[in-house]
């Protein structure tokens, strides 16, 4: 008996190999799942997904409206939830090497890597199932309330059937840069990774559902997740502290591509950490030459030395930015994390990988704390001393210099905000103090002198000053005959704002050297080019003070306005204004008349968004204006106040939400 056995199997063997042989090229072979199963309509996955017109498919529906008998398809299965990260899920790409789409087929069951292990071919039975996309990936389950939801578990072996084909799946290798939304769902390799940070675990401690860490690529400098679940038996594994690549199934989430593994061999990282190990001293000027005059990646592996001029324990620049030096070149620094470098700091810092950008004109060398190789106390460079002329050239920038025969032009201000230098009266540079400066509620001077600081730019020539110890002002000095900023014949508008929601104010300012009787004013609004309208004309009362503001807001902005303002207006109020909306200042000329003697916009016609300033189209719509510290008066001439450039405007022009300035002149 079991000889004719043997002879019955090698007869069946003979038989299906004599068969396999007479297949020539090109002849239609039916796929089999085991040795008889046989499919009708079978479709690639490919033309399933083509089925999808962003709406949901319902397989029974499709049967019925295209006169089919039956609809199936098939894949090959790259996931597997052994380790946790596949819940209830399969995922299946069309082919096993270069696949062209994926999908995930969701089944309300676990351990489905028991059944359906990976390169395993299997067909899909789409009849009674439903086909959709959620956060970006094709999905096929059951139909459900016209949703795609999972298969039951008494349910999902009738429509997933193993083939007896296991293949052996080659994932995609490329760049982060060259993952496209068709390979979503399918199994990629990435190369030249590693973790951003040292140390961290996989996804311990659990903050939520789902623990992404930050991979950086040493070949292209971009950056991808990596997504694993809180469940997953590896979470309080270690990423290795080391470089390599990665294999895992491509998936997305907030319009990020994310990296989902299915155990810790898809990491595969064995080379030395770090993307650009024993770099090559460079000076900064030969780093600065590498920019391109857009944001350029520096791919070699070079480092610089420098020392850093700006002082963080002064509380006028962020913990994230700060500016250094090597003998005669200079840059600005910016970190993406909080720093601890002081000024005079002799810092080594590796390079390699980084980005220099401009940011309002101003190059910056992209940085973070890993770059840093080395520290030591170091010697501030010799200021150099310059010319008020040269400061506004903008070829210092970034340098430590001192410019000689200078004065506040308004001294009646404190260090805090904006302020500007002048050594002539009529050409300014500006400074800008931060509020929580230690020196910012200091008095300016009110002489002349020298200042030191470092040359910076904010679409312009300004300069950073370090403590109020950086202006040294000994002599003499005044613009008027009278000595101090000149002074203003009459109250004028220093500031309109049009932000975003009821975020809008203006500031009158008081620059006559004496109080001012507000009875005597009113605040005058337009809507629409309809004229100054009755409603909108606003009585002022109280005094304003010399060299003091007056703030008008709506009662609906945000604090930061509102601590300012003198006077909250409920709608509607000049102040409850669109950029189309022509604001004036008003005051009695003696008879119990009002008559303008400053204004924004023109009353009487609609510019439609907005009014040109400064060259800056629809500036008064979404945008903040200053009156140039050099304006001492009014304007009842709108065309002439707003210019046509930056030279000839009355006004500079911020951007959106800029309430930087509030309450101060």
């Amino acid at each position: 008996m079991k000889n004719l056995t043997l002879y019955k199997i090698f007869a069946i063997l003979f038989v299906a190999i004599s068969f396999s042989s007479c297949v020539k090229d090109g002849d239609f072979v039916i796929p089999t799942a085991g040795e008889d199963k046989e499919y009708k309509n079978l479709v690639p996955l490919s033309d399933i997904v083509a089925l999808y017109k962003g709406s949901n498919i319902d397989f029974n529906d499709y049967i019925k409206d295209n006169n089919l008998e039956d609809i199936n398809t098939y894949g090959y299965v790259i996931s597997d939830d052994r380790e946790g990260n596949f819940y209830k899920k399969l995922v299946i790409q069309d082919k096993a090497e270069n696949p062209t789409i994926g999908v995930e087929v969701i089944v309300d069951a676990t351990n489905l890597s028991a059944v359906y292990n990976v390169g395993r071919k299997v067909y899909i039975k789409l009849k009674g199932l439903a086909f959709g996309k959620s956060y970006a990936k094709y999905q096929i389950g059951a139909s459900k309330f016209g949703k795609v939801d999972r298969i039951e578990l008494s349910e999902y072996r009738n429509h997933i059937e193993r083939s007896s084909e296991i293949a052996e799946i080659v994932p995609t290798t490329l760049t982060i840069g060259e993952l496209s939304q068709n390979l979503i769902s399918t199994l990629v390799k990435i190369d030249d990774l590693q973790s951003e940070v040292k140390g961290l675990q996989y996804a311990s401690p659990e903050t939520n559902s789902y623990i992404t860490r930050t991979l950086a690529s040493c070949k292209t400098f971009e950056k991808i997740e990596l997504s694993n679940s809180k469940f997953v038996n590896f979470k309080q594994h270690s990423i290795p502290d080391f470089k390599g690549s990665v294999t895992a199934v491509l998936s997305e989430f907030s319009s990020k591509y994310q990296l989902v593994m299915r155990n810790t061999d898809d990491v595969d990282f064995t080379q030395e950490y770090g993307c650009f190990n024993n770099p090559t001293l460079k000076s900064l000027a030969d780093i600065k030459a590498l920019f391109t005059g857009s944001e350029t990646t520096i791919t070699e592996s070079y480092k610089i030395k420098v020392v850093i001029t700006s002082d963080l324990a002064k509380g006028n620049i962020s913990n994230r930015n700060a500016f250094a030096q090597d003998g005669a070149t200079a840059i600005a620094l910016r970190f993406s994390e909080a720093y601890n470098l002081n000024i005079g700091d002799e810092v080594e810092i590796s390079v390699g990988g980084t980005k220099l950008s401009e940011y309002n004109g101003l190059l910056q060398l992209n940085l973070s704390n890993s770059n840093i190789i080395s520290k030591a106390a170091g010697t501030l460079p010799t200021p150099e001393v310059i010319t008020f002329a040269q400061a506004l050239t903008g070829n210092y920038e970034s340098k430590l210099v001192t410019i000689e025969g200078v004065q506040f032009k308004d001294i009646t201000k404190t260090y805090s905000g904006s302020n500007t230098l002048t050594s002539d009266c009529t050409n300014t540079l500006t400074t800008f103090v931060r509020t929580d400066a230690a020196f910012a509620t200091t008095n300016v001077s009110d002489k002349k002198g020298s200042v030191t600081g470092i040359m910076s730019d904010f679409n312009g020539p300004q300069i950073y000053l370090r403590d109020a110890s950086d202006v040294n002002f000994t002599e003499a000095y005044a613009c008027t005959s009278t000595g101090g900023a000149p002074k203003a014949n009459d109250l004028f508008i220093s500031e309109y704002v049009e932000g975003s929601s009821n975020n809008k104010y203006i500031e009158i300012y008081n620059g006559t050297g004496a109080a001012v009787d507000l009875s005597k004013y009113q605040v005058w609004g337009s809507s629409n080019g309809g004229g100054w309208k009755a409603a909108r004309q606003l009585q002022l009362s109280g005094t304003l003070a010399t060299g003091d503001v007056y703030v008008i807001s709506t009662n609906q902005a945000v604090a930061a306005i509102q601590d300012e303002a003198d006077l909250k207006l409920p709608y509607e109020s000049p102040v409850h204004h669109n950029g189309d909306d022509a604001i004036g200042l008003a005051k009695d000329n003696g008879s119990g008349t009002y008559e303008l003697i400053d204004v924004i916009g023109t009353p009487n016609s609609d510019p439609g968004s907005g009014w040109e300033v400064a060259g800056v189209s629809n500036a008064t719509k979404d945008r903040t204006l200053i009156r140039k510290i050099s304006i001492i008066e009014g304007n009842t001439s709108w065309s002439a106040s707003a210019g046509t450039d930056t030279a000839n405007s009355e006004w500079e022009v911020k951007n959106k939400d800029d309430f930087s300035s509030v309450g101060k002149r």
